[in-house]
Order: C-alpha cells, then structure tokens, then sequence
C-alpha cells in the first residue's frame, strides 16, 4: 500500500509538472496573431478598432517574396503587437491622417 501511495504521488507530481511546463511554453507564444519564423508576419487579423491613442508604433508590410499580401501590424503603448485587416475602413483613414502629418 506504502508503495501505492508514492506511485500516486509520482504521478500527481508528474501531471504538475507537465502542466506547469506547457503553461509556461503557451505563454511564451505570440499573441494577437503574430507569427514568427512564417512567411507572413500575421495569421489572423481584425477589423475591431484600436484607438490611436494606444499605437506606438504602425508598420506597413508591402506584399513581397516574404509574404503575397499587404500586412499591417500595430504595436500598443503595452508593446502587444496586433494585425490589422488591410481592408478595415478604420485603418485607411487613420492611415491617411498620418500621411498628412
């Protein structure tokens, strides 16, 4: 029975650990879409808006040999990176602001 007992324990600790390290791993994963070592930097967009009070930074990836299609990421005052949907009508305009500028 004594011997039982420490099995279960074994497993028990085992099935932490486990989970603890595939925590930690998932949460050192992009996020919002961002991919790395891939072709395309982006592989999900949106269209929600993201108010420009929040941009740090706005990059415009032209389609090239890296990628076929137009990406375009937004990095927050909070250093997450987001894919904005080229075709989102919130984005041209703020783009077209910044032109302005």
């Amino acid at each position: 029975i004594h011997l039982f007992c420490v099995f279960l324990f074994l497993i028990e600790w085992l099935q932490h650990v486990i989970l603890t390290v595939s925590t930690w791993l998932l949460s050192a994963l992009p996020m919002d879409g961002v991919v790395v070592n891939s072709n395309c930097q982006c592989v999900t967009t949106t269209s929600s808006i993201i108010p420009s009070r929040l941009f740090q930074r706005i990059e415009i990836l032209p389609p090239g040999a890296h990628c076929r299609k137009t990406e375009i990421l937004i990095t927050k005052k909070d250093n997450k990176t987001v894919c904005i949907d080229p075709e989102a009508q919130w984005i041209n305009k703020v783009l077209t602001r910044v032109m302005r500028r």
